[in-house]
């Protein structure tokens, strides 16, 4: 390869870095060049010949390709991260990288398969009451099909109606998850939730619920309206997702036999939401009486349950399918192979096989194994 066929994408280099964890000094004194060399690579001031680049993809285990790889998707709302006081820089610099992947995954996908519709009603307005946020969680579900019982496995119930969802191994204690809305070149515009690996089954599927209360209440911010009205938002996400998965019709019909943390363990089991948040939700809407749910709080915080609760094994995790099922079926087609797909799609091959949920093997090459022999009879 020549560099007249190489069309470098400077800011391609500093995802790189980041992703790996590496400082502009470290990489430097990797690729024996200077600090400031690998400041003016990233930047597009210096363009660094094919030897250099070649050590920097060395270096970053990253293919070649990916460097000179186009930008083509359109990022259409705010990042909403979970815990975005507590989430640095560098794991919302991450998440960016992560979004822009799964996003080039989802556009090359649709080429060959027919992903679900999306079907998310939304809404454009901010200061909602929790009256409002509760008949637009209701709205939902009928919109579902749901009634209003507990979701079995919210994860596939997002993927059914369109909305992508990834697990990935960053910082859970800094960062629980984000959302974003995007589209991409020939595809529909849609949803797209990350979720950190780590956490409780009950955790997962609540900051899920967080996400998908974002999409449906805020996905019409833009930047601006999204600084200014953060706090509300994430109160108001927080609200939509006690509502999504406990409707308070549904718990006023069982609330009354919630004496004791017993009682909450057996809601939890049920509903696959923690006893903590039940216990919040029922004060909230008044379905227990404050004494009870000071007493409750109280006994909950003595056991030390705010950090981990009895349970919590016995509710199974929940895994995103889509993209998995939608990269075996081109591969067992025979549309595409996996080194195929990675080779149109230029990314690290294992952190690629993680965002997709299949096998850390699934897009490398088959290892050449020695060949059968047998004796002549």
């Amino acid at each position: 390869m020549s560099m007249e066929s190489y069309t470098l994408q400077p800011k391609r280099i500093k995802e790189g870095r980041l992703f790996r964890g590496l400082t502009q000094e470290s990489l430097a004194d990797a690729i024996s060049v200077t600090k400031q060399a690998v400041s003016q690579y990233e930047t597009g001031v210096l363009t660094p010949n094919l030897e250099v680049i070649t050590r920097i993809a060395d270096v970053l285990d990253f293919p070649q390709q990916y460097f000179s790889k186009p930008y083509q998707n359109e990022i259409l709302t705010p990042v909403f991260f979970r815990k975005r006081k507590t989430t640095t820089k560098k794991l919302m610099e991450l998440f960016q990288i992560y979004i822009g992947w799964m996003a080039d995954i989802y556009a090359y996908i649709e080429q060959y398969i027919h992903l679900p519709e999306l079907s998310l009603p939304t809404n454009e307005r901010v200061g909602y009451t929790r009256k409002e946020i509760s008949n637009i969680a209701k709205s939902l579900r009928r919109h579902w099909g749901l009634g209003d019982g507990p979701i079995s496995n919210l994860t596939l119930l997002l993927e059914n109606n369109g909305i992508l969802v990834s697990k990935v191994g960053l910082d859970a204690k800094k960062a629980d998850a984000c959302s974003v809305f995007f589209t991409a070149p020939g595809t529909a515009k849609r949803p797209m939730i990350f979720l950190t690996s780590g956490t409780s089954p009950v955790r997962s599927r609540r900051d899920l619920a967080h996400e998908l209360g974002h999409q449906v209440l805020h996905s019409w911010m833009d930047k601006d309206q999204f600084e200014e009205h953060q706090d509300i938002i994430e109160e108001e996400a927080e609200t939509f997702a006690s509502y999504f998965l406990m409707p308070e019709q549904a718990m006023q019909r069982e609330s009354y036999a919630v004496k004791s943390l017993d009682a909450l363990l057996l809601m939890k089991a049920r509903w696959g939401a923690s006893a903590q948040s039940i216990l919040y939700h029922l004060a909230g809407i008044d379905c227990i009486t404050e004494s009870t749910a000071t007493r409750l709080k109280t006994s909950l915080y003595r056991k030390g349950w705010r950090t981990k609760e009895p349970g919590d094994d016995n509710i199974p995790q929940e895994r995103p399918e889509l993209i998995k099922d939608a990269v075996t079926v081109i591969v067992e087609n025979n549309v595409k192979s996996s080194v195929e797909i990675l080779s149109d799609i230029p990314m690290p091959a294992e952190d690629v096989a993680a965002l997709c949920g299949v096998q850390k093997d699934f897009f490398l090459p088959p290892k050449a194994v020695r060949p059968s022999l047998r004796l002549v009879k």
